[in-house]
């Protein structure tokens, strides 16, 4: 027997409003504090919608381009495409004055383009800001806080 979770208020607001978002399509981003609720959520919107939930835990000890691979083989197999904790490959990206910093940022800009190309879906799950290449096509749509007064969730679709 399977036990259902059930999504707080704020995480259900969230995730309807990711629900409206992906029925556009385009770049999402769910940003939320650890313990919001966020893998919860896409878990949620997985079982609603099907696609395919990447999680970067997964990569923290392979290489960028493994991540990036793991993407873009997802853009052929499914119509939605959501990656969890996205924070974790941008930490590594921004705390150590990473040498090859602006290629994710291209190799990125080439996945959101190809992405685009074919009329996919992505939503990323983030802590905090997201890598500039996704922020420049994600927008502000819904933002909740998930836990009283300290952590939030927030939705951001572009359409």
């Amino acid at each position: 027997m399977q036990t259902e979770i059930v999504l707080t208020p704020a995480q259900q607001a969230a995730f309807l409003g990711l629900l409206e978002g992906i029925s556009v399509g385009g770049i999402l981003v769910l940003r939320g504090e650890p313990g919001s609720g966020k893998t919860t959520i896409l878990e949620n919107i997985r079982a609603a919608k099907g696609g395919t939930l990447i999680g970067v835990r997964e990569f923290l000890d392979a290489r960028d381009e493994a991540f990036l691979r793991t993407i873009e083989d997802a853009l052929y197999a499914h119509d939605l495409i959501m990656v969890d904790d996205l924070h974790l490959v941008t930490n590594i990206v921004q705390a150590r004055n990473y040498q090859r910093a602006y290629l994710l940022d291209a190799a990125l800009t080439a996945l959101l383009a190809e992405a685009g190309v074919l009329k996919k879906t992505l939503l990323f799950a983030t802590r905090h800001r997201v890598p500039w290449a996704i922020g420049r096509r994600a927008t502000s749509g819904v933002g909740l806080p998930a836990r009283p007064r300290r952590r939030t969730t927030k939705a951001w679709i572009s359409h």
